[in-house]
């Protein structure tokens, strides 16, 4: 990756004056900084830390009121265990947060049900240990034989004429090619099933996909005031290979200005996120390719919902038995006893369709009470992916060339696998090039 660090000086404050603040009209305050970092999730809180850390000056800029809101600051419903990777939990350590706890489950009796129709689907069943770990088993050594172009970013992923064929190709033909069909419920149950219709997204994706609050706590805490809750960007005037300038909106309605040598993007790269930064064409042809699922996650309670049962989704259509064809977006994965929908609201709807429909179908009791939320979220846009087409074409080389240009850096999962030990563990191959 070319590395595009600025080194800025009395030529760069005057360039801000010039067209930074005077185009961003009046401002209530204005702050200078090396490195201005736009999202506070696992991402952010990261890279803000690793850049302090450094000597670099950073502030944060936050639409929520506190970090990482998507892990909720008092019931976490959102993330329920980190995942292993390298030396990545030497994070938490510098935040003084313990990853030494256990994860302690309620046993849960299984059932299958087809959630559109509320009926239990009678003839699927899951597949037997026997079957089911050898075919993980072959899962992973083809996986480790890409590991090092997928994992933990695309740094070394192939040009357009030198993808290997099992990236591209649907999961659908990838599980065929390596008989892991036993391992599929598996994979969709536990980190798949965001993808919308994952036995046709390229295998790439799948393989991709395949924080607790006291962190964030931790972080808040030692950002201190470098960190702008509730606060939106609502314009840039400058964003060139000479630094940035953009403005901010508070929730009391202050505006500030802040100038900086770089600008770290720490969210999902949607249309409607980066238009207050003005992307460009060369920018807007990468970003505007990618789709993206939006995930929710809640906490729920119905008498009519049994105490130590889960509750899983399956089709009853050809094929689910031969574990190769599951429910598609928009749909509810799981509801579990724990002692393509636009907004909320409209997926709180769909999650009372699917009980009521377990209860006319008499998979669960009829009772007196209603369905209530303890806690539901917007866990934000996760899985970002493109077609095959778009991957044969070259587009995570055009992805990973953005990195630097307009004196502008990527992180998350749109440049990386979607884990947030996996994110932290590509930070640190490539923020060094920020700083």
């Amino acid at each position: 990756m070319r590395s595009s660090k600025i080194h800025a000086g009395a030529g760069f404050v005057a360039t801000l004056v010039a067209q930074g603040v005077a185009g961003l009209g009046c401002c209530n305050h204005t702050i200078s900084r090396d490195v201005v970092v736009v999202g506070s999730g696992a991402a952010g809180s990261h890279a803000a830390v690793w850049l302090r850390d450094h000597d670099q000056s950073v502030v944060v800029v936050e639409k929520a009121s506190q970090l990482d809101a998507a892990s909720n600051k008092s019931i976490n419903v959102g993330v329920q265990a980190w995942m292993e990777y390298k030396d990545t939990f030497d994070f938490p350590k510098r935040m003084n947060v313990s990853t030494s706890g256990s994860m302690q489950f309620t046993t849960l009796d299984y059932k299958y049900v087809d959630f559109k129709t509320g009926s239990p689907v009678k003839v699927w069943t899951a597949p037997s240990s026997d079957a089911m770990y050898p075919a993980l088993q072959r899962y992973l050594d083809v996986l480790e034989k890409y590991e090092d172009i997928i994992l933990p970013g695309f740094e070394n992923f192939p040009g357009a004429d030198a993808i290997p064929d099992d990236l591209v190709m649907p999961f659908r033909q990838f599980v065929e090619k390596y008989d892991i069909a036993a391992a599929v419920s598996q994979i969709w149950d536990s980190t798949a099933q965001g993808l919308g219709d994952t036995m046709d997204v390229p295998t790439l994706f799948v393989m991709q996909a395949s924080g607790v609050p006291m962190l964030y706590e931790s972080v808040a805490e030692f950002l201190s005031d470098d960190v702008l809750y509730s606060s939106n960007i609502v314009s840039t005037a400058q964003r060139t290979d000479e630094g940035v300038s953009v403005k901010v909106a508070g929730a009391n309605g202050t505006l500030t200005c802040i100038d900086a040598k770089r600008l770290l993007i720490a969210f999902e790269p949607t249309p409607e996120s980066l238009a207050p930064f003005n992307p460009d064409e060369t920018e807007t042809d990468v970003f505007d390719k990618i789709e993206f699922t939006t995930i929710y996650a809640g906490i729920l309670r119905h008498p009519s919902l049994q105490t130590s049962t889960a509750y899983s989704n399956r089709s009853p259509a050809p094929g689910s038995t031969n574990y190769t064809v599951f429910p598609t977006t928009s749909q509810v994965g799981r509801i579990d006893y724990i002692g393509g929908t636009k907004d909320l609201f409209q997926f709180t709807a769909v999650i009372a369709d699917s009980i009521d429909n377990l209860i006319e179908a008499g998979t669960v009791p009829a009772s007196n009470g209603t369905l209530s939320f303890v806690s539901f979220a917007n866990h934000g846009k996760m899985h970002p992916r493109v077609t095959g087409e778009e991957l044969r074409a070259g587009f995570i080389r055009k992805q990973t060339v953005l990195q630097g240009r307009r004196s502008t850096w990527y992180t998350g999962a749109a440049f990386s696998a979607g884990f947030s030990t996996v994110v932290w563990g590509v930070q640190q191959c490539h923020i060094a090039q920020v700083d």
